[in-house]
């Protein structure tokens, strides 16, 4: 799958993980090419995204971010795309809106 394939509130999370970090958009973006279907892209960046929760410093020390990025700004980010995520899903995939391309 492509992201051009995703529907307008599951092609949002891209955008919104980039206001945590512009790797974590780079990841979430890429991952898309992993999935056959939008849901299963969702499913598995949240899970992505609840092991980065369980511990923010070592993934912000993976990409070398650690000592510019605020750590508790950095989890409301990440907390707020969790949430979108989780609202996506609950709506059918018919009421996501069109693709943005």
């Amino acid at each position: 799958m492509e992201t051009f394939d995703l529907t307008r509130m599951a092609y949002s999370c891209i955008g919104i993980a980039g206001r945590a970090a512009d790797v974590l958009r780079s990841e979430i973006g890429a991952a898309c090419s992993q999935y056959r279907i939008e849901d299963d892209y969702l499913r598995g960046i949240l899970e992505d995204l609840e092991e980065i929760a369980a511990d923010p410093e070592d993934y912000l020390d993976w990409w070398n971010l650690l000592e510019e990025t605020d750590v508790g700004t950095f989890m409301r980010d990440l907390d707020a795309l969790r949430g979108h995520i989780k609202r996506t899903l609950a709506i059918p995939i018919e009421k996501r809106g069109t693709p943005p391309g």
